[in-house]
């Protein structure tokens, strides 16, 4: 009998462990359908409108080249932008840079692949994809801290309330073995990762490059939404649903299902980035080796209207719309001159169309 009973034990504990790997995605579908149909991206959509806030100009003489802007964050008196080759980056808002932060390098204070910035009261947190680590500096460019090595790759922070998230993914995937995304609690201040035998919560994605990796996207009526495709194929086939889910205990959920109608199969279909904030989602899809921007009312469940350009430029990933407080957006403008490169122009604007 004392065998039995700790054979159940044993059983109990390893399916109470096991509850949380589970894809509960697998088994739920969402009640709540958005339907993008063919004939929509087809249509005139409603005129938008852009109010244009302000303008920065990273031409000034003492700038370096910014070719390749991974991440940006905006203070009150300046902002920091994360450049692939230049590295962090301080400015003030007027665009005339006033230090660099930490450098290129394999030293402790040093990061190699810089892929995510957060900025907490007077301290800036560096998600450091290679090196697998988070390393924090005041604004003055001096080490504040730098974490243990993460489970993952670090690829993004999310802060809600009073915690803070370090989003990570996987290095390797492949259709039997896909990566999987995985969110840990950092303390900010001492980069001390909490849960770290269990983060709190992992997801499978197909997707083997870095950058069209899901993200923690927003919170919408106090619920946290996460995107990952739902339809485990091929990436470049045609997937006619798509989901948005939300976390529910320790698992992700099915929140919103995206059905796209009146496409022909034959052709691939899917999603390839996403940005969503408050209420709205911005889409880009991909049908037929084109891209369709769609802007999606969560709230209301249905799209508001769809985009071919922006500022009379095609929307590349720089250029869309990118939330930076309340209603105010930010997007990234290069040269199209065909001279010289320069340094891009920052534009702080808001959108509005006739369905506002």
């Amino acid at each position: 009998m004392r065998n039995i009973k700790l054979s159940l034990f044993i059983f109990l504990v390893f399916l109470l462990q096991n509850c949380g790997d589970k894809d509960i995605s697998d088994v739920q579908v969402s009640k709540k359908t958005i339907e993008i149909q063919r004939d929509f991206l087809l249509s005139d959509s409603p005129e938008l409108q852009i109010e244009i806030l302000d303008t920065i100009n990273l031409e000034a003489t003492e700038n370096p080249p910014i070719s390749a802007i991974q991440d940006m964050v905006f203070a009150q008196n300046f902002f920091l932008l994360l450049d692939r080759k230049q590295g962090l980056l301080k400015f003030d808002n007027q665009g005339n840079l006033l230090r660099k932060i930490g450098k290129m390098g394999e030293g402790p204070d040093e990061y190699i692949m810089p892929y995510a910035i957060h900025l907490k009261e007077n301290i800036v947190l560096v998600a450091d994809w290679q090196k697998r680590i988070v390393i924090s500096y005041d604004l003055e460019g001096d080490l504040s801290f730098s974490s243990q090595k993460l489970q993952g790759h670090p690829i993004s922070f999310y802060e809600n309330d009073d915690s803070l998230s370090v989003i990570q993914e996987t290095i390797n995937g492949n259709k039997e073995k896909p990566r999987q995304v995985l969110v840990s609690l950092i303390e900010p201040k001492t980069l001390e990762v909490k849960q770290w035998e269990k983060p709190l919560y992992g997801y499978n994605s197909n997707y083997t490059i870095i950058h069209p990796i899901p993200r923690i996207l927003s919170r919408v009526n106090n619920v946290d939404l996460f995107y990952k495709p739902i339809i485990r194929g091929d990436i470049s086939s045609h997937n006619a649903t798509d989901t948005i889910f939300k976390k529910e205990g320790d698992q992700l959920v099915p929140e919103y299902t995206l059905q796209f109608t009146g496409f022909d199969n034959s052709h691939q279909l899917g999603i390839n980035h996403v940005v969503m904030y408050n209420s709205f989602v911005y889409l880009r899809v991909g049908y037929d080796n084109r891209s369709y921007h769609v802007i999606i009312d969560l709230e209301n469940q249905h799209p508001i209207i769809h985009l071919r350009q922006l500022f009379n430029r095609d929307l590349t990933e720089e250029i869309i719309p990118k939330p930076l407080d309340g209603d105010v957006f930010y997007s990234i403008l290069r040269n199209e001159s065909g001279t010289e490169e320069k340094n891009p122009l920052i534009l702080l604007y808001r959108l509005t169309s006739s369905h506002n």
